[in-house]
């Protein structure tokens, strides 16, 4: 390795150490009490992680809960109904590197539910095999991003049935280390730049820009919108994204591997990093909040470009060709 390699790679373990000790201390309580019985909510990638955590909060204040998720195991639903003694849990099967699986889910749910209060976007991947996935998409992008953008779009009629829904996605401060520009998107395509680790970091970048841009349209029909970071996080982010270390350059291991460490050291709990989701789903505070990027230090502080109207305009009309919405559909 150069010096100059050295360097770099000094300066973004240093970097990254810096955010997640500051993340360590600066996560946010929700201190909402507010009960929920009456309402419904839908958490993707409630199995695990931060999205189980959201789902024993939002049960726990007697909310249905249905979990949209490739992983069903009815154990999760057993230890979901011991610990809040709320019954009213719905697993679901939902395979987001699959646009037809989502509109299957949905096509489903519709047959069951009437509205739907609180819909939290959690599902995520840190890297997905390099193979394209049925729909010829990069799998990271299209679990992350696509996938959830496409959901979001398909409830917005269960949505408009609340008196007031919630639309929340977790996002990353991974988001602030994209390397998207204008160039990089046309109508109808969103191609990726070099060094594939960034995948992540573009994918959680089009999540704030959406989310925002949601924000903005569903404003008519009294239904919010924001994105959170979680800070870093001891979870099993880490471990998924060790299955397809073999297709990593260099500079991706170096900062992989320092995430990895700086996770293990300074990472907060996933119940810890739920929090700031919890209170945006449920917090009294928040009822009339849109189109923001909600952290305990710096709550509305966005990554580079995500204010660049005819940036975020193409990316929002070239999501809206990838995902194949329906004129119908359309916002």
């Amino acid at each position: 390795m150069s010096i100059l390699g050295f360097i770099i790679i000094s300066l973004v373990f240093l970097i990254i150490l810096y955010l997640a000790i500051f993340f360590k201390f600066g996560y946010v309580d929700c201190e909402s009490s507010v009960c929920l019985v009456g309402k419904t909510a839908l958490v993707t990638g409630g199995s695990s992680g931060i999205g189980y955590q959201i789902v024993l909060s939002l049960a726990s204040r007697g909310c249905k809960v249905i979990i949209a998720d490739r992983i069903v195991d009815a154990t999760i639903k057993e230890a979901i109904i011991g610990e809040t003694d709320n019954s009213n849990i719905v697993l679901e099967y939902v395979d987001f590197a699959s646009f037809k699986s989502i509109r299957n889910f949905v096509q489903k749910l519709k047959t069951y539910e009437e509205k739907l209060d609180i819909l939290v976007n959690n599902v995520g991947i840190g890297k997905g095999p390099e193979t394209p996935s049925g729909d010829g998409l990069n799998q990271t992008l299209q679990i992350n991003y696509y996938g959830p953008f496409l959901l979001t779009h398909l409830l917005i009629d269960l949505l408009k049935n609340s008196n007031g829904g919630r639309i929340i996605f977790t996002a990353s401060v991974a988001s602030f280390f994209h390397n998207m520009t204008r160039d990089f998107v046309t109508s109808d395509t969103i191609q990726l730049p070099l060094f594939r680790m960034r995948d992540y970091a573009n994918a959680k970048l089009m999540t704030v820009v959406t989310s925002d841009m949601f924000a903005e349209k569903l404003k008519r029909f009294n239904i919010t919108c924001n994105c959170y970071h979680p800070g870093i996080v001891q979870s099993t982010f880490f471990k998924n994204t060790q299955v397809h270390l073999n297709y990593y350059s260099f500079w991706d291991l170096s900062i992989y591997f320092s995430l990895f460490l700086v996770s293990i050291l300074f990472g907060v709990s996933p119940k810890k990093a739920a929090q700031a989701g919890i209170n945006l789903a449920t917090s009294k505070k928040f009822k009339n909040t849109t189109g923001i990027f909600f952290g305990k230090y710096f709550p509305n502080l966005k990554p580079l470009h995500s204010s660049d109207k005819v940036f975020c305009n193409k990316i929002w009309a070239a999501s809206e060709q990838i995902v194949k919405l329906k004129p119908e559909e359309l916002l």
